[in-house]
């Protein structure tokens, strides 16, 4: 994984031209063969980003957010964020700032419906420096504006919360590099804290309990896994710690709504 600077980030933005459009909406798409990371950054228009295929890792200040594939997430005008892209081939469609009102206030996570995904991708064919005025692009554009109000409306939970404090911090890392055996003890020594005290500011900053965040990290890794050509089922299960194949569908299913083998197909 490259990571991009804070100018590398810049540059890359200013050679799209997101920042410089002469339209109030437009998109592009972005095929991204070699994984990298943008540094942190904001834009200054709101965002729907959808990830056609692989996946993409979002964080914000407070939260870490997973996009699978057919998939998009909203990103509020102003919200700074960073991303891990790769390999993914992903679509935009940014809006003016507060398009969708107080519904557009957050980073949502939404399904992708079939109408949705051919709107997003047919959106691309008009880019950062597309001509103004052209009516139907605005047309277009404002029909997309409503139906996005509604889609955001169904946010899905594929995120987790981030903590700037560090002994919160270190566990949390120690959940996600160590998805497969990963305990409480465990998490306990890597933030130096008692597992009554983990348990207690964990709950607090994060509203849930540790054990629910490994077992939602886990989740998010499947459906990360899962999206690429990958290993049976059964390794899988094995590699984010279920003692079997059953278990593991179980808590796919009651995660995601469907089963691994169906999302696979799928994704």
């Amino acid at each position: 994984m490259r990571w991009l600077s804070g100018a590398e980030t810049r540059q890359r933005i200013e050679t799209v031209g997101i920042e410089r459009h002469p339209a109030d909406a437009f998109a592009f798409r972005e095929a991204v063969v070699e994984p990298f990371a943008y540094d942190w950054h904001a834009h200054g228009s709101d965002q729907m980003l959808y990830a056609i295929r692989g996946s993409l890792q979002l964080e914000t200040a407070t939260a870490r957010f997973l996009l699978p594939p057919q998939r998009a997430i909203w990103i509020p005008a102003g919200m700074r964020h960073r991303t891990w892209l790769g390999p993914v081939d992903s679509a935009s469609v940014f809006f003016p700032a507060g398009s969708l009102g107080e519904s557009g206030g957050g980073v949502r996570v939404v399904a992708v419906a079939p109408v949705m995904r051919e709107m997003i991708l047919y959106a691309t064919r008009w880019p950062p420096d597309r001509p103004r005025p052209d009516e139907l692009a605005d047309a277009y554009f404002r029909a997309l504006t409503l139906l996005c109000r509604e889609w955001v409306a169904h946010e899905m939970p594929f995120r987790l919360p981030r903590s700037d404090h560090p002994g919160l911090a270190r566990a949390m890392e120690y959940a996600q590099t160590h998805l497969a055996d990963a305990t409480l003890s465990g998490a306990c020594r890597a933030a130096a804290m008692s597992e009554r005290s983990l348990r207690r500011h964990f709950q607090g900053e994060t509203g849930m309990s540790w054990q629910h965040y490994l077992s939602q990290s886990r989740m998010l890794a499947a459906l990360a896994l899962l999206a690429q050509p990958g290993p049976p089922l059964a390794e899988v299960a094995d590699q984010l710690g279920f003692a079997s194949l059953s278990a593991f569908s179980k808590a796919f299913r009651d995660f995601c709504g469907e089963t691994p083998a169906a999302y696979r197909r799928r994704a």
